[in-house]
C-alpha cells in the first residue's frame, strides 16, 4: 500500500513537471514568434511585395537563425498561406512545404497522461504558430518547432532528485511499518505460537509475554497448559476437559480478532506517515495526517484495552441465585427504554424454586445485554419476553425472545465472535461477553432467528443442587 501511494504521488509529480516544461516551451515560443513578427512588420511595406521582402530581408533571416539557439527549439520558419516556406533559419528550405506537425497548444490542453505519452513515445516535433497580418487579414505565419526529445531530456534531469527522494521515503516508511508491526503485534504472535504448540500436543508450552498489559493473558494460558498436563496424568475429569477445550477455542478466536483489528490502524498509520513526509513543507496539510495517525493510535489502544478486559480471568463470586427476582430486576431496568420504543414486556419467570449456583452480578449483566440487544432490534415496537423453566439433565433454561428484525443466516455463526458487529458504532464485545459468562458457569447458549420475525436466545445453566 505504501508503494502504491508513493507510485501514485510520483506519477502525479511527473505529470505536473511535464506540463510545466511544456508550458515553459510555449512561453519561449511565444516570445520568439513575437520577436520575429515585429521584425517582419518593419520589413514589409505592402501585401503585394511582402513575400519578396521577407525572403530577401537579412534582418528577418537573422531573427530566424537566432531562434534556434533557444532551448528545445529545432527550427523557425515563415510560411505563406499554402504552407510553403518564405524564410527560414536554413536557407536551403526556402520554397519547400512544411509537413504537418502536432500543435504545442493542443498538447497543453490535453490531459497529463497524454502529455507523458507524447514526450516519451519517441522523437517528434511540436509546433507553435503565430499569424502575420497586414490590416485584419493574415498573409503569412511564423512557425516555431520544438523537439520532444529535448523536453524529455530536461524532464529526466529534473526527475532524478525526486526519484531519489521517493525511494528514500519509501524505504523509511517500509522500515518504520515493519518496526511498528513487530512491536505492536509481537504479543499476538507469541499467543498464536503457543496455541499452535498446544495443538501439536506440546503440553509444556508457555507464553513469554513480558509486556505488563498482556501478563494476565500469559498467566491464564499457563494455567490452561498446566491443566492439560493434568489431563495427561489422569487427574482431570471429563467435564473439566470439556471446559478447558472451550477456553482454548475462545482464546484462539480472540487472538484472530485482535490481530485483524490491530492491523487496520497500523496500515492507516503507515499510509499517513508517508503522506505526512510529502507535506512537511505545508504545516496545515501535514496536520490532517497527524490527526489521522493520532486517531488510529487511540483506536488501537482501545482495541487492546477491550481485549485485555475480555480475556482477564473472571473472579466468580458463587452463591445461590433465584432466577425470578433476577429476571424481574433486569426487566425493570429496560422498561423505560421499552416504553419509549413501544415494546411490550412479558415476564414468564415467576417460579421461585428455579435457582442456579453462580455469580449474580455476571448473570444479571448477561441478561441485561440480551434484553438491550432485543430492544435495539425493535425500534418500531414489538414484544420482549423472558421466560424461565426446567430443562433436561438437572438444568434450567432462560429464554430471551423478541419480535424484531431477526439475524441473517450468514451471521448466526459469527455473533459470538469478538469484535463482530453489524450495528453502527457497536463494539462487538457484548455477545462474546455473554458467551463467556455462560461458559464459565458451565452452561450453554444457543440462538434461533428468522429474519423479519424475531430472535430467541436460550441460556442453559446447571440447576442449584440441594444439599
Amino acid at each position: 500500500m505504501v508503494a502504491g501511494v508513493v507510485t501514485a504521488l510520483s506519477l502525479l509529480h511527473l505529470m505536473d513537471l511535464t506540463r510545466t516544461l511544456l508550458a515553459e516551451s510555449q512561453a519561449r515560443a511565444e516570445l520568439i514568434a513575437n520577436a520575429i513578427y515585429h521584425q517582419t512588420r518593419e520589413v514589409v511595406s505592402s501585401r503585394e511585395t511582402a513575400y519578396e521582402e521577407l525572403r530577401s530581408s537579412a534582418s528577418v533571416r537573422a531573427a530566424l537563425e537566432a531562434a534556434i539557439y533557444s532551448e528545445d527549439v529545432t527550427d523557425a520558419v515563415i510560411v505563406d498561406r499554402a504552407g510553403a516556406i518564405i524564410a527560414a533559419n536554413d536557407r536551403d528550405r526556402v520554397g519547400q512545404t512544411v509537413a504537418p506537425r502536432a500543435s504545442l497548444s493542443a498538447l497543453l490542453a490535453a490531459g497529463g497522461l497524454a502529455q507523458l505519452r507524447a514526450v516519451y513515445s519517441g522523437g517528434q516535433t511540436l509546433e507553435w504558430a503565430q499569424p502575420i497580418k497586414m490590416g485584419d487579414q493574415p498573409f503569412a505565419e511564423v512557425r516555431i518547432g520544438f523537439s520532444t526529445i529535448l523536453v524529455r531530456r530536461d524532464l529526466n534531469q529534473s526527475l532524478r532528485p525526486a526519484a531519489l527522494a521517493a525511494g528514500v521515503a519509501l524505504l523509511v516508511a517500509v522500515l518504520l511499518a515493519m518496526l511498528l508491526a513487530q512491536v505492536v503485534l509481537r504479543p499476538i504472535h507469541v499467543i498464536t505460537s503457543g496455541l499452535s504448540r498446544l495443538g501439536r500436543g506440546d503440553l509444556g508450552a508457555t507464553l513469554d509475554l513480558r509486556d505488563e498489559e498482556f501478563r494476565d493473558v500469559g498467566d491464564m494460558f499457563d494455567r490452561v497448559s498446566a491443566q492439560l498436563r493434568a489431563v495427561g496424568s489422569g487427574r482431570l475429569q471429563p467435564a473439566q476437559l470439556v471446559e478447558l477445550s472451550r477456553r482454548i477455542a475462545g482464546i484462539g478466536r480472540l487472538t484472530t480478532g485482535v490481530t485483524h483489528e490491530a492491523k487496520n490502524p497500523l496500515n492507516a498509520m503507515t499510509i499517513h506517515l508517508e503522506l505526512l513526509k510529502e507535506k512537511l513543507a505545508d504545516p496545515a496539510a501535514a496536520a490532517v495526517h497527524v490527526d489521522v495517525i493520532a486517531k488510529e493510535i487511540r483506536r488501537l489502544d482501545e482495541v487492546i484495552q477491550r481485549f485485555l478486559q475480555f480475556v482477564r480471568p473472571v473472579e466468580l463470586s458463587l452463591a445461590p441465585v433465584v432466577l425470578a427476582p433476577l429476571v424481574a430486576g433486569v426487566l425493570e431496568v429496560v422498561r423505560p427504554e421499552a416504553e419509549r420504543a413501544g415494546v411490550l414486556i412479558e415476564c414468564r419467570c415467576t417460579n421461585g424454586a428455579l435457582s442456579v449456583e453462580g455469580d449474580a452480578a455476571l448473570l444479571r449483566d448477561a441478561l441485561l445485554n440480551l434484553a438491550q440487544n432485543a430492544l435495539q432490534a425493535m425500534p418500531g415496537g414489538g414484544r420482549l419476553s423472558i421466560a424461565c423453566g426446567p430443562a433436561a439433565d438437572g438444568r434450567v433454561e432462560i429464554r430471551v425472545a423478541d419480535t424484531g428484525a431477526g439475524i441473517p443466516p450468514e451471521h448466526l455463526a459469527l455473533i459470538f465472535d469478538l469484535y463482530f458487529t453489524t450495528k453502527t458504532g457497536g463494539s462487538g464485545v457484548g455477545l462474546p461477553t455473554v458467551y463467556r459468562t455462560v461458559t464459565v458457569h458451565n452452561g450453554d447458549i444457543g440462538v434461533e432467528s428468522v429474519e423479519g420475525r424475531g430472535t430467541t436466545f436460550t441460556m442453559t445453566l446447571p440447576a442449584l443442587q440441594s444439599r
